[in-house]
């Protein structure tokens, strides 16, 4: 590694999120003196100055340098490739930097690129100026969403489309161009009453979609879908009661309570904002109070929700939502790499990673939204994917830190802020049922004997202890997760059925009077997302099953061993 690489490492290193803990488990030998070419070098680094908190706690180990040579999943190798794009466009180095560019491209087509087998739009494509970009719009119809298609070529990290920032809705524009923002923007008073960015801009958002004909946003506003049937927080109780079991209704029933409050609130607001409006405002003060109701609330922040982008305005973060930008669907292996905010009054632009070929003519154009579990997608999106690598099944252990009670207490804790065992703040084991080497560590922290604590301090806890602790770890997470399952009224077998019997025309739904009825798609929806994390579950428990029989196995072949000599 030369010195210009050494000195952007440690740079960037130390400004990445973590960096203690990343410096403990690095290992600067390997990786300086690994030999090979230099772009697996720079993406390994790349990688490990990305991890989060989330990544970093899942690869805590004596593998972790191992571990970040090969992709460990598809957000962190996004946020790497971004990265590692940035370091090449400083390069001084001219070919050096071209040759990288062109790795780096077929390394995003082989690693990051959605399949060019995803499914055609073909001769549905309908757009005005077509030959004039590389996607157009396959506006949204009753039951299917609005996407972005290929129309052609790309070459890599091009511009896939600009939007002018005037024709974003933020804040800037919102005081700007919608006549409810100006006004509250205006007076103080008001604007004290409203109390922050986002709230103006929910209700500018109810107010311009009354007034959509004229609206500067015309276009946005026409693009937005008139509901979300399939976002929870719209869901009957009888669709919420599928639910049960998960985290993601409490949050569900808490949103709506919130929302509602505010709602409330809000109106006591409205018709000071209506004087505010005067001649202004082509509603009476009864008819626009009513353009303000909680389905609207509701419809508002289920937009923000679903389509609304956190990006940097000349350095403040902002909430914008973005026409045509908005439409592109998430996919875990995204097209989109960069989403940004040129300075100076620039423009919006999204920028592709690998290139698009003539191959992908035809083919919908995805972006990924982020690490997003299927809760949180189900929770903000109304929509689930099947097979989710981002799924994690969330491990109930409470770590009481700064409790000191006695020695061993002090002991604990010193090893688990040492090589920060907690560094997430919550446990999880992962989408392929392994519970990530941390927590095993964690539990192996809490369970040890008196007297492997002089061990675990000496070579640190992700080593085995003696058979008795291992056991021990193992069948505490093996009950854990049977606790886990015992929460649901149904088993993994009954909701296979039941999807199976239901994915039909005929689909059936047994009822409480013992009728059958159909089974929505919001039921289906509840039913994926639980079998996803029953899964996890099951494939939790074979780990344990087969750690179990791998402990007895060891144990018997040291006894064997003893008895020999």
């Amino acid at each position: 590694m030369d010195a210009g690489t050494r000195g952007w490492f440690q740079e960037a290193l130390d400004a990445s999120e973590c960096a203690s803990v990343k410096r403990l488990f690095l290992d600067r030998r390997t990786l300086e003196q690994d030999e090979g070419s230099e772009f697996p070098r720079l993406l390994w680094i790349c990688r490990i100055i990305a991890a989060d908190h989330r990544v970093l706690w899942e690869h805590l180990s004596s593998s972790f340098m191992e571990d970040f040579k090969q992709p460990v999943d598809p957000w962190n190798e996004q946020l790497a490739v971004k990265l590692l794009r940035l370091r090449i466009d400083v390069m001084s180095d001219a070919v050096a930097a071209s040759r990288l560019r062109e790795e780096l491209d077929e390394h995003l087509t082989t690693t990051l690129k959605p399949a060019t087998a995803t499914p055609h739009v073909g001769s549905q494509i309908v757009a005005k100026g077509a030959d004039m970009y590389s996607y157009v719009v396959c506006p949204a119809t009753p039951g299917v969403e609005g996407s972005l298609v290929c129309n052609a070529p790309l070459p890599a990290f091009g511009d896939l489309l600009r939007v002018p920032r005037e024709r974003m809705f933020f804040i800037d524009t919102v005081v700007q161009y919608c006549d409810l923002g100006r006004v509250v923007h205006a007076s103080g008073e008001l604007s004290s009453m409203i109390s922050g960015d986002e709230p103006l801009l929910v209700l500018s958002l109810i107010y311009e979609r009354y007034v959509a004909e004229t609206s500067h946003w015309n276009e946005l506003l026409l693009s937005c879908p008139g509901g979300y049937p399939n976002v929870p927080s719209f869901w009957d109780w009888e669709d919420l009661a599928e639910l049960e079991g998960l985290d993601v209704l409490d949050d569900v029933l808490a949103k709506k309570a919130q929302l509602a409050q505010f709602q409330t609130e809000t109106m006591a607001v409205l018709p000071f904002i209506h004087e505010a409006l005067a001649g202004g405002c082509r509603f009476g003060k009864d008819e626009f109070l009513e353009c303000f109701s909680i389905e609207a609330m509701m419809w508002a922040r289920a937009t923000f929700d679903s389509r609304a982008f956190n990006l940097n305005v000349d350095g403040r973060v902002v909430i914008a939502l973005v026409p045509v930008a908005d439409m592109i669907n998430h996919h875990n292996r995204s097209d989109v790499l960069v989403r940004k905010v040129e300075p100076n009054g620039g423009d919006f632009v999204m920028q592709i990673g690998a290139s698009l070929t003539a191959q992908d003519i035809g083919r919908e154009i995805w972006m990924s939204y982020g690490p997003l579990q299927n809760w949180e997608l189900l929770q903000f999106y109304g929509f689930v994917l099947e097979g989710n690598e981002h799924d994690r099944l969330p491990f109930p252990f409470d770590f009481p830190e700064g409790v000191v009670g006695d020695e061993w207490d002090g002991r604990r804790a010193a090893l688990v802020a040492t090589y920060g065992l907690h560094l997430a703040g919550r446990c999880w084991i992962c989408h392929d049922g392994r519970p990530p080497p941390a927590l095993v560590a964690l539990l192996r922290v809490h369970l040890a004997e008196a007297e492997e604590f002089d061990t675990m301090e000496r070579k640190g806890p992700f080593a085995s202890l003696g058979a008795g602790t291992e056991a021990r770890v193992v069948a505490t997470i093996a009950d854990t997760i049977r606790c886990i399952l015992d929460l649901f009224s149904t088993s993994l077998e009954e909701d296979e059925r039941l999807l199976e019997n239901g994915s039909g025309p005929v689909a059936t739904h047994s009822g409480d009077d013992g009728n059958t009825q159909p089974l929505s798609c919001n039921k289906r929806l509840a039913i994926l997302l639980r079998m996803g994390m029953k899964r996890i579950a099951h494939r939790s428990l074979e780990w344990c099953s087969a750690a179990a029989t791998a402990i007895v196995a060891r144990t018997e072949a040291a006894a064997g061993s003893a008895l020999n000599e």
